[in-house]
């Protein structure tokens, strides 16, 4: 059972349609059945559908001053889970400037009201892109961050914009950098969508356009699925340290080739992948691989679910969808 004293009142998570968000309010809700759940959304990338139906919902913009305003003074929410992101590498390239407004300003709007409220700690969802081409795998946080798209210096800045607010404001934050987050409830029917996903929906839910791989498949990624990503972001609510914007990997630990990935989709579900080659994308890392140490000894992060295991879920929740 949960410690009484970590048991908060209130919780705010943005972004709690999306993929992420709303995986964490489902799990959020199972092990603190009495903490009132606010959340906010737009629905830009986000499903009405996937919003957990015991919470208090507002539909609207992190960018909305006076929304975000209201929900502060109304519900005084204890700690933030920060989910809401424009995402994508590739939708960031063409949209540098939205993108930028949403993930950067955003992050702030959120930050300040946070610090204006007296929230407890505030738990920012970062990225590994933020690493850039490391050489050094498997990659530490101390590992020097080299940006390579709009989306990851905008996770980037939301990092440093932590780490100020901490340290100006004495608003706790900790920033949890996510590798390649897979699992039920990510659909795989947008040009972004990541690879799990996009596979599995040309399988399920054939469209047109066929699925498609890049370069020769042998590049690999350090994949993390969603029940371990919601763990990490309690176990950082839950923690008794100040972390003033410390940034920690969440991912497995491990990597796994695309071509493998194939191999046991294909394995799993008993169907053939139709595959579309194309180039190597442009300014593509060929190889991610976290060093998670620091959060399993700081956090007491614990990746529980492995990638078959995950894949397995996966699978499970696409064959039991019906669109």
């Amino acid at each position: 059972m949960a410690n009484p004293k970590t048991i908060p009142k209130t919780i705010l998570v943005t972004g709690c349609a999306g993929f992420i968000g709303s995986n964490f309010a489902h799990q959020f809700r199972k092990k603190f059945p009495k903490t009132k759940i606010v959340g906010i959304d737009d629905f830009s990338t986000g499903r009405k559908d996937a919003v957990e139906p015991s919470i208090v919902f507002y539909k609207g913009s992190i960018l909305n001053e006076n929304l975000l305003e209201k929900i502060f003074s109304e519900h005084k929410p204890e700690y933030v889970f920060h989910f809401a992101a424009l995402p994508r590498v590739s939708y960031s390239v063409e949209h540098p400037r939205h993108t930028s407004e949403v993930n950067i300003v955003g992050t702030v709007a959120l930050l300040e009201s946070s610090k204006n409220h007296g929230v407890k700690r505030f738990i920012y969802s970062s990225s590994s892109a933020v690493y850039g081409a490391t050489k050094k795998l498997p990659t530490r946080e101390s590992e020097n961050s080299n940006p390579k798209s709009p989306y990851a210096v905008q996770k980037y800045a939301g990092e440093h914009f932590c780490r100020i607010f901490s340290e100006l404001f004495g608003l706790d934050t900790v920033c949890l950098r996510y590798f390649n987050v897979f699992g039920p409830g990510q659909y795989g029917d947008s040009p972004y969508s990541t690879v799990i996903s996009a596979w599995l929906e040309s399988l399920y839910f054939p469209r047109k356009e066929k699925a498609f791989i890049e370069g020769n498949g042998n590049q690999s990624r350090d994949f993390c699925h969603i029940d371990n990503v919601v763990s990490a972001n309690i176990s950082a609510m839950e923690s008794k340290k100040n972390f003033n914007g410390e940034a920690f990997n969440i991912a497995l630990g491990n990597r796994v080739k695309i071509n493998e990935i194939k191999n046991s989709i294909e394995k799993y579900t008993n169907k053939k992948l139709d595959l579309e080659k194309r180039p190597p994308r442009l300014g593509d890392v060929v190889h991610t691989r976290a060093d998670i140490s620091k959060a399993k000894k700081l956090l007491g992060y614990n990746p529980a679910v492995n990638f078959d295991e995950g894949l397995r879920r996966t699978i499970e929740w696409f064959e039991s969808r019906k669109i």
